[in-house]
């Protein structure tokens, strides 16, 4: 019995020689290793068990040692020649043009002529030729472009939010905590209070000063009975992302306090007028003009109730 090693295309053979069947002299080759591993890690004691015996024909069964699987082929370890995606994971290329033998050769499946076989099938929302149902149906409404949008925040939530310490009531509460205490998400325009909850307000052992964008009627009664402050702030988009995030603008290049638009100003201006007059001293005459037409209209709906 003899043994020696052969260098093949894919790792080490060990070739061992026995008489086989009729007496005839046969080599059998056993792949070594077919990984990175060394050949004592990957097939410990595979190689000795596959000794073959000297006698093929002898009677004696206890002489003759069973011979162990080669792991490589058991299936029952993860390695790279076995890594595989989910079957249906991946979906084969339809390959079209690529001669007869192919199946899809030549008209690539589509047949001769017509419509089928040129280029896209139709158009999105085509019909044919006849009048598709988005030219049948009339048209109906608008899509207001200057609409404000803002992000609605209820007593109930804010009143949660206090009570489980994420945001503090002994300070102003701004739209910037109410972001971090994830009561609102995907600010376009500001934040508006509303009055669902307003009864949780009266649970707390504190006023509350808040700042937001606007303020649903009830719910603004309902703070400043309590003691509570509502203000409200005018914030352009700019000046909004520098409130939510100021850690994306340079201290030097924060905007100042926005001017709201002239059909806003009532709203706003009796809360931001000493900022605005503050920071943009140009604007006193339009705030006196303003204010005036302000008054003027008071005094016009006081005399309509009497």
């Amino acid at each position: 019995r003899t043994a020696r090693g052969v260098r093949g295309v894919k790792g080490l053979f060990v070739a061992t020689t026995r008489l086989g069947e009729g007496g005839r002299r046969g080599r059998i080759f056993s792949p070594l290793f077919l990984t990175r591993r060394s050949p004592i890690e990957a097939n410990a004691g595979w190689l000795t068990s596959a000794r073959l015996s000297t006698s093929a024909n002898s009677n004696d069964s206890s002489s003759s040692q069973p011979r162990m699987k080669n792991p490589l082929d058991a299936g029952n370890f993860v390695g790279l020649h076995n890594l595989r995606d989910n079957p249906g994971a991946v979906k084969k290329r339809k390959i079209v043009g690529r001669g007869p033998g192919s199946g899809r050769g030549k008209t690539a499946g589509r047949g001769h002529k017509g419509q089928k076989s040129r280029g896209r099938m139709g158009k999105p929302f085509f019909e044919g030729g006849q009048t598709p149902l988005h030219r049948k149906l009339p048209k109906r409404g608008f899509k207001n472009v200057n609409k404000i949008r803002f992000e609605p925040v209820n007593c109930d939530i804010l009143v949660e939010r206090i009570k489980q310490g994420r945001i503090d009531p002994s300070r102003t509460i701004t739209i910037k905590q109410m972001y971090d205490a994830g009561l609102c998400n995907g600010i376009r325009h500001g934040v508006k209070l509303l009055a669902k909850g307003i009864e949780e307000l009266a649970t707390l052992d504190r006023p509350l000063k808040i700042e937001v964008s606007h303020a649903s009627k009830e719910a603004k009664i309902a703070v400043e009975e309590l003691g509570g402050q509502v203000t409200l702030r005018y914030f352009n988009k700019r000046a909004l992302r520098a409130h939510i995030k100021p850690h994306k603008f340079h201290p030097n290049l924060v905007p100042g306090p926005s001017i709201p638009p002239p059909r806003l100003r009532e709203r706003y201006l009796p809360y931001m007028e000493e900022e605005l007059l503050e920071y943009y001293p140009h604007l006193y005459r339009d705030v006196e003009e303003m204010r005036t037409a302000i008054e003027e209209q008071q005094k016009k709906t006081d005399s309509a109730d009497a």
